[in-house]
């Protein structure tokens, strides 16, 4: 069967629909249910394949709301991506709540139909906000992103659980209301300085930036910045991400981590597009530079003496998302497709480690670091793909962080910054040092308490280990896959200016 753009992106956005009507209904036994959740996100992961082998990064599709380019492309990839490995992943995490003593699941039950239907649905909304193409459609997805989420993040409706949600909530929704104040601001300017035509449409605006006014568009820039980088998790707007990620379900974490925050990063790029020859690059890249060093400067000391392992993973998220908004501020080609390529690296090998640390604080009772000895006597296999992952996401080869963080830092010497390359370099030095230290003595020290035995199974272990091996292939062979590589290239394009 031949399908087109527009019937593999209707797919895309109408299977998860479906999927989570089914859910919320929740008529269907257990092991169905599971087994729907598996069928249709891989249907969604092979139409996501299928519209990426047929799309043309060169020729963008352009429907009524819908708008597909390079950028968006590969966006889609990593939404994609994650949402087949949740899918593989989740019955194995749902069944240990269930089986364990006091788990929530098995003390409520039947409320695997309600955290699937919130699941799918937060994965439709991130499809809907990488392919709008109105800047206030984009804003109200991502709205729409917080309230899904914060159900998922206080799912258990514990006390710890249900401050993290406020937290979030509040937080959040203070950011996204200054990124709709830049957003009324930018259509003020279109009113006043474009036309009355196609309100707010991302393509049009960026065709006619060059007659925004530019007191006016750096004004609203500043309220984009704080507010979307509110939901990015910049420092020091950042107070809502250990909490959230540390309170959530381990599979709603790494969905966080790995996708919903670089949609932010995301609508703040598309909104930079249609400033930046207004603005001028040099005061987005300024601010671009400072929030996104001071983020990983932030970060590092409650690395350093963290003890909950999931703030620890959330203070990694904010080092990652500060590199790669200092890379976006560089705006050289070499950059800007580092950070594309650290957004799927990251995404990838984040899930992975949020899941290992949901096993190993189903298997251990806790969150402190402090309480958990001689991992890998106890636990070889869980203590091997979680010492994997902290070596792929501290970016060592062979693993693919190493690829983008090299060339992301690289950055920095091919422009007018080497001594911001330094202070970035030494920085990234301390949360290495930091994280080791933490996951060493965990996995080394001698064990204190009995061990149930292992908890990876035989299917979430083929797909932690296949998000490892894919981040490698991908970066470490990307001249050779030419689809990849072309999408890439096309996507730093746009950012740079221009509409492909």
């Amino acid at each position: 069967m031949d399908y087109n753009v527009a019937d593999l992106i209707y797919i895309i956005l109408a299977l998860p629909v479906i999927f989570s009507i089914v859910a919320a209904v929740n008529l269907l036994g257990k092991n169905v249910l599971h087994w729907l959740n598996r069928i249709f996100a891989s249907a969604v992961a092979v139409a996501v394949v299928l519209l990426t082998l047929i799309f043309d990064p060169e020729t963008p599709y352009i429907g009524e709301y819908i708008y597909l380019d390079a950028l968006s492309m590969w966006m889609i990839i990593i939404i994609g991506t994650l949402y087949l490995a949740f899918a593989w992943t989740s019955k194995a995490y749902l069944d240990r709540d269930t089986n364990k003593r006091y788990g929530y699941l098995r003390r409520f039950g039947r409320l695997e139909g309600r955290f699937y239907a919130l699941s799918h649905t937060f994965v439709w909304i991130m499809f809907i906000v990488v392919l709008v193409n109105n800047l206030g459609l984009m804003w109200v997805a991502i709205e729409a992103t917080t309230l899904v989420s914060a159900l998922l993040v206080a799912f258990k409706f514990t006390r710890t659980s249900l401050e993290a949600t406020w937290k979030y909530v509040m937080v959040c929704t203070v950011g996204i209301c200054l990124a709709l104040l830049g957003t009324i601001i930018v259509y003020y300017i279109q009113l006043n300085f474009i036309g009355t035509d196609n309100p707010l449409d991302w393509l049009y605006l960026s065709r006619h930036s060059q007659e925004m006014n530019p007191a006016l568009a750096k004004f609203a820039f500043c309220f984009l910045f704080v507010g979307y980088g509110t939901k990015i998790g910049l420092a020091p707007m950042h107070a809502w991400l250990p909490d959230a990620h540390s309170e959530a379900p381990a599979l709603t974490s790494g969905l966080l981590s790995g996708a919903l925050c670089i949609c932010a990063i995301y609508v703040l790029i598309r909104n930079i597009i249609i400033l930046m020859p207004a603005i001028g690059i040099d005061f987005i890249s300024g601010l671009c530079l400072f929030f996104g060093i001071f983020t990983i400067a932030v970060a590092v000391p409650f690395v350093v003496v963290q003890r909950d392992i999931k703030r620890m993973l959330a203070y990694s998220s904010m080092e990652n998302f500060g590199l790669m908004v200092a890379a976006l501020g560089l705006f050289v080609p070499v950059a800007l497709q580092a950070m594309l390529l650290h957004m799927f690296n990251h995404a990838l090998v984040k899930y992975s480690l949020f899941y290992t640390a949901g096993t190993i604080m189903e298997e251990y009772g806790t969150k402190n670091m402090m309480r958990i000895h001689g991992m890998m006597v106890q636990v070889p296999k869980t203590s091997c793909f979680l010492l994997l992952s902290i070596v792929a996401i501290l970016g060592m080869p062979p693993f693919g962080v190493f690829f983008s963080k090299f060339y992301m830092l690289y950055g920095f010497f091919t422009v007018d910054h080497p001594w911001l390359g330094v202070i970035t370099l030494v920085l990234l030095a301390g949360m290495l040092i930091g994280i080791l230290y933490h996951i060493l003595r965990m996995l080394g020290s001698r064990p204190k308490r009995k061990s149930s035995g292992e908890l990876f199974g035989y299917v979430d272990s083929l797909v932690i280990a296949g998000l490892l091996i894919f981040s490698c292939v991908v970066s470490a062979g990307l001249s050779q896959l030419t689809v990849l590589n072309n999408l890439l290239e096309c996507a730093a394009r746009i950012i740079l200016g221009g509409v492909a």
